[in-house]
């Protein structure tokens, strides 16, 4: 799982998660890991497929998109200073309150899989959902994640 430590955004203050979004797609844009379309394609994925996870203490996002729009496979995170909504995944149409995103820039199914089964366990840790939350820098992010693996 690759993570770029330019790409850990810690305590972003957004106040939807159609702007939480833009700006983690953005980075990932400016960074040339993904092409122009990346931004918007995230965002209409969002709609039809949403990403939330009712994990504990804090919900989690997961957006993806096709890997057409990806340049170079990356992960992004942000942690945002206070949570936004976003839908289950799912069909339960029910809303997740997210403080957490990892934004997958994936160009192979298989890899994205894999990448997938990594931070569904890695959420299911209560514990390790809230130090995530609770990190102020890439080194603290890099060095929450190094513990889990």
């Amino acid at each position: 799982m690759k993570i770029n430590p330019e790409l850990i955004f810690p305590n972003i203050e957004c106040h939807t998660k159609e702007e939480a979004l833009k700006f983690v797609a953005n980075q990932l844009v400016k960074s040339g890991y993904v092409t122009e379309k990346f931004v918007e394609s995230i965002l209409e994925r969002e709609e039809v497929f949403p990403t939330g996870l009712p994990t504990l203490p804090f919900g989690v996002a997961i957006p993806h998109t096709d890997a057409d729009k990806v340049m170079e496979p990356i992960i992004a995170f942000a942690s945002l200073k206070n949570p936004v909504k976003f839908k289950a995944m799912g069909n339960s149409g029910s809303d997740v309150e997210v403080k957490l995103i990892f934004m997958l820039a994936l160009d192979n199914p298989e890899a994205q899989l894999q990448t997938l089964q990594q931070l569904t366990s890695i959420f299911q840790n209560e514990e390790m959902v809230k130090k995530l939350a609770e990190v102020n820098s890439s080194e603290e992010f890099t060095s929450v994640m190094h513990v889990h693996y």
